[in-house]
């Protein structure tokens, strides 16, 4: 993965580059207010969720994520010279304004809030490079455009808008976008008025292009439609991987001498039993580092409250030990799950012709 190499490159190959790049920058709307009625706890697991969802659509769209500051995130494109980083960067934007809106009636549910962010793009040449000392190295941009992309990013408060990109930017993507309009404003640090581009969304060849998803094998047997995952010797002994489906992610484990595949979310919480993103990513994130396990015997121990589901028939092999209340120790937030013992949805699968094949129904 994009994030995994660069992260795991020596800083020597970073001692100073210009480059033009793309940067992008994010901010949650009033986090001050928002943070005050919610727990510490609360906080931070609300940032870490929404910055989980933001970090796979970065990382999926070919850009670095630089730093959290706070409830603020920096990410760059075309710190490896991509010709499609300013799109790339619009792209990321948009995917993320969308996931924001999916996860918003789930907060407002959980906690009683409105949750938005803001974002700013801007265009130009950095010097990308790694800072730190011995140890706590990392890969950063500097220069003007980035003190710029904040400042667009800053721009949206007062043009009441969501995603504002720089003219230079623009210039880049104008023939692949949809802009609804352009403001022209004075940003924070300057003395003359810029104009900025509300983008809407990508053309839709463009974003049938760039978000095409492959297009996988599928059968009909046996009263189901089978698709074909991937090579059987894609996955070790003991390894399992992620396969993103339009509505869902499907989880495929592979055991001794079998595989095992199941639905990626809690059946009572309905949460991500496995995240997506790579463990280098997390450490940029500052996400906790808590999963799911699987046993030896093929049990799946949920991270969210220790129940263990069977992955061959999805039952509930032990249920979670929770407080009087219905609620698991140190997850209050999350409710009372007592009633709710769903089985786990698993799926049938098989090799053939040398690969794995997943029974969607």
């Amino acid at each position: 993965m994009m994030i995994t190499s660069q992260l795991g490159g020596s800083a020597a190959t970073r001692c100073g580059e210009a480059k033009h790049v793309a940067v992008f920058f994010s901010d949650i709307v009033d986090f001050t207010a928002l943070s005050e009625r919610l727990s510490p706890y609360d906080v931070m697991y609300l940032l870490n969720r929404y910055f989980a969802q933001v970090g796979d659509i970065i990382e999926q769209n070919d850009g670095f994520i630089d730093k959290l500051i706070g409830d603020g995130l920096m990410a760059i494109f075309g710190i490896d010279d991509q010709p499609d980083a300013p799109l790339r960067a619009v792209n990321a934007a948009l995917q993320t304004l969308a996931t924001v809106d999916r996860l918003k009636p789930f907060f407002s549910s959980m906690y009683g809030i409105d949750f938005d962010i803001r974002i700013g793009l801007n265009y130009g040449e950095a010097v990308i490079g790694t800072l730190g000392f011995a140890g706590h190295e990392r890969l950063t941009a500097i220069g003007d455009v980035v003190n710029l992309a904040s400042r667009v990013e800053a721009a949206n408060k007062d043009a009441g808008t969501r995603l504002l990109i720089s003219e230079a930017l623009r210039d880049q993507i104008a023939d692949k976008v949809e802009i609804a309009d352009f403001v022209r404003v004075r940003l924070r640090g300057t003395g003359e008025r810029t104009s900025l581009f509300e983008i809407v969304r990508l053309k839709p060849e463009i974003d049938a292009e760039l978000n095409a998803r492959r297009t996988r094998e599928t059968i009909r047997q046996g009263g189901r439609r089978w698709i074909r995952a991937f090579a059987e010797d894609e996955l070790e002994p003991h390894e399992r991987r992620i396969l993103d489906f339009e509505d869902y992610d499907i989880v495929v484990v592979r055991g001794s001498d079998n595989y095992c595949a199941f639905n990626n979310a809690c059946p009572h919480l309905h949460l991500p039993l496995y995240e997506r993103r790579s463990s280098a990513q997390a450490e940029v994130l500052k996400l906790p580092h808590t999963e799911s396990t699987i046993t030896a015997d093929l049990g799946l121990v949920c991270r969210w409250h220790q129940s263990c589901f069977d992955l061959l028939t999805g039952e509930i092999r032990e249920w979670a030990k929770l407080e009087h209340d219905g609620t698991r120790a140190g997850l209050e937030y999350l409710g009372d799950i007592s009633k709710n013992r769903a089985k786990l949805i698993v799926y049938p699968c098989r090799k053939q012709d040398g690969f794995v094949w997943i029974g969607l129904e």
